[in-house]
């Protein structure tokens, strides 16, 4: 690892975050100067270079679009120097704002892996493509010629793994991660780099693996019979080395952009089901999973209970510690939630402070036991140094009638926490039958 220290200027009113960033950071060997207003943030600007600024969308004094607005009017700090906001803004005309204003990447506080994933991979290379480099697997029988191409890609930063024939060479593909195969068509052995091609591509983990062919031959019949199996691009020999390194650059660089993109396809899908502040599911994940977990347990027979759990006097807490600290709180309680869950339970955050737990495979009495060792979790979990306690309703599902379906699972489960705050709060209340009837 290189011994210098990235420079980053860090704009973040809230200790608590500015802890966190200072760690992801320093993991990344970055030096950190933190500041919490704006107009401290553009004195340093104008008097101090930095590879990196991360502002936060709101501060005391002004917005961090302003701020965005103000730095990038600064000598020197154009779009060359990336300016990212941290911010737990959802609101997507504001994070457009934000962009526009300049800032060249918006991250949740909740995911900071995504930052993470930035400053490994963006954040300090000045030129994208000329950090382009891969793991090679080459495939030549000629070791004249296989030193030549080695010699010049290792030039390119490029590995090579060099095998005389297709056998030994596959079996490394099967057993090791490659950015591209590089092989000759004509090859001593039983296989040819034809068949090379033909093994790769019919192997469904691994049609996105570029591959490149070299061949003396000028048969334009072959090349297209190459591109037709699944070769991605060709090099004629003799070998112009120029050429294959650029070829070889863009081969490697659209694997590494296909993978960047499938590693963000990921991201975005998990995003879209779960609750960015404390990790758990969301409440249309919920309401997509839980009826097929109520079928399954119907057609098999088995148990299954929820909790529906509500911190009690949360709103005492965002008004007399403010909302980083309500943050904070929820984000314990997601953990410990998270803490108590089995591999197949389904924890969810269904809206403000309020979370829900369906548990298959669980009758009443351990449903009731289950919310007794969260509820015991919670309180004694203090974030933020405070105590912080839960009323946790709970029910069962009505196997054997069917018309007994999410909905009236949830409304017993929630007429628990009801009953629960009613009672004196931080307690547990079992709910065997339907609100309404047991109204009548």
């Amino acid at each position: 690892m290189s011994t210098h220290k990235h420079k980053v200027l860090v704009v973040e009113p809230s200790s608590v975050y500015q802890l966190v960033i200072q760690k992801c950071l320093e993991e990344h060997n970055c030096h950190a100067i933190f500041v919490k207003t704006g107009a401290e943030a553009k004195q340093l600007v104008e008097h101090s270079a930095f590879d990196l600024i991360c502002v936060a969308m709101e501060l005391q004094d002004t917005s961090g679009s302003d701020l965005c607005k103000q730095i990038r009017s600064i000598e020197g700090y154009s779009q060359s120097i990336p300016l990212v906001m941290i911010t737990t803004n959802e609101n997507s005309s504001t994070l457009n704002s934000a962009l526009r204003a300049g800032a060249n990447e918006i991250f949740h506080k909740s995911a900071l892996s995504a930052f993470s994933f930035y400053l490994t991979h963006h954040a300090f290379s000045k030129n994208y493509d000329e950090q382009v480099c891969g793991n090679i697997l080459y495939i030549e029988d000629s070791q004249a010629q296989a030193n030549l191409v080695i010699a010049s890609l290792k030039q390119h930063g490029h590995n090579l793994t060099h095998f005389t024939n297709a056998e030994e060479a596959l079996n490394s593909f099967n057993s090791s991660s490659y950015d591209l195969v590089l092989t000759d068509i004509f090859l001593s052995g039983e296989l040819t780099g034809m068949d090379v091609v033909k093994t790769i591509r019919n192997d469904s983990k691994n049609k996105k693996t570029p591959i490149l062919t070299i061949s003396a031959t000028e048969n334009p019949q072959q090349k297209i019979e190459l591109l037709r199996n699944g070769a991605n691009d060709y090099v004629a020999k003799p070998i112009i080395q120029e050429e294959l390194a650029v070829r070889t650059k863009n081969l490697i660089t659209t694997k590494k952009l296909f993978d960047e993109l499938q590693e963000q396809r990921k991201h975005f899908e998990e995003m879209a089901m779960k609750d960015q502040l404390t990790g758990l599911f969301n409440r249309h994940f919920l309401m997509e999973m839980a009826p097929k977990s109520i079928k399954e347990a119907r057609r098999h027979q088995y148990d299954l209970s929820m909790l529906v759990v509500d911190l009690d006097k949360f709103k005492l807490i965002n008004d007399t510690q403010g909302h980083a600290t309500g943050d904070i709180v929820l984000e314990s309680v997601g953990s410990t939630m998270l803490n108590c869950c089995r591999h197949e339970d389904i924890a969810c955050r269904f809206g403000g402070e309020e979370f829900v737990l369906v548990l298959p495979h669980c009758n009443l009495v351990s449903a009731e036991a289950k919310a007794e060792k969260l509820r015991t979790a919670i309180e004694q979990s203090k974030p933020a140094g405070l105590t912080v306690t839960a009323s946790i309703g709970v029910s069962s599902l009505f196997i054997d009638d069917d018309e007994d379906d999410i909905a009236s699972l949830f409304a017993r489960a929630d007429a628990g926490t009801y009953l629960a705050k009613e009672r004196g709060r931080n307690q547990i209340v079992l709910v065997t039958q339907n609100p309404a009837a047991s109204a009548d």
